[in-house]
């Protein structure tokens, strides 16, 4: 793994305040979008921001400030969300479903991070998040096939059923995982 020291930090940060939002009572946020890419490739792909799914915002928000974060100000951003000033990391916090209720839960993934624990959706919907955002819009949003690719090429113990079940929903059909293995082959034969 080869995390940037920022990553490494704000990730602590992170995980230390969903331990403090499961210890108010509420449900443990996900970490999501691509500082989740970012974690699952162990840095090979880095992201701008940390996306962090909520069911209320208004926890994690407070639990964030806390820790150091400011609301969202800087010259040429969108003012929503937070960032910390030391680190430069934005974070947006979303309420709603894990991916519109469409991700088994029981395969949520709790990664320890020093002494505090963050949580993040399995690698599969992460894959089949990419390869959603990629059938959206296949000539402008080819980053996102690369990143599935990606993710697919370096995760362990794939749940393939499932991993199939989910690149169908994300993509409403258009692909399943034959798409996306044959275009992991394609790249490793361009590799060669």
């Amino acid at each position: 793994m080869n995390y940037r020291p920022e990553f490494t930090a704000a990730l602590a940060l992170l995980a230390r305040a969903f331990d403090m939002v499961a210890a108010g009572g509420f449900s443990r946020p996900v970490l999501v979008g691509g500082a989740a890419v970012e974690f699952y490739t162990g840095g090979a792909i880095v992201s701008g921001d940390f996306d962090i799914v909520a069911g209320s915002p208004g926890p994690i928000e407070a639990a964030l400030i806390d820790l150091g974060f400011v609301r969202e100000d800087r010259q040429g951003r969108l003012l929503r969300g937070l960032y910390h000033p030391t680190l430069l990391i934005g974070v947006e916090v979303v309420s709603g479903l894990l991916f519109d209720g469409r991700t088994d839960r029981a395969r949520l993934v709790i990664v320890q991070i020093g002494e505090h624990r963050a949580q993040l959706p399995p690698v599969e919907d992460m894959i089949a998040d990419r390869m959603g955002q990629y059938a959206s819009n296949p000539r402008g949003r080819g980053d996102m096939l690369d990143q599935a690719v990606a993710l697919y090429v370096l995760a362990e113990d794939l749940d393939e059923a499932y991993l199939e079940k989910r690149i169908r929903e994300e993509t409403i059909g258009e692909h399943g995982f034959d798409f996306l293995k044959a275009k992991s082959d394609a790249d490793a034969d361009d590799n060669t």
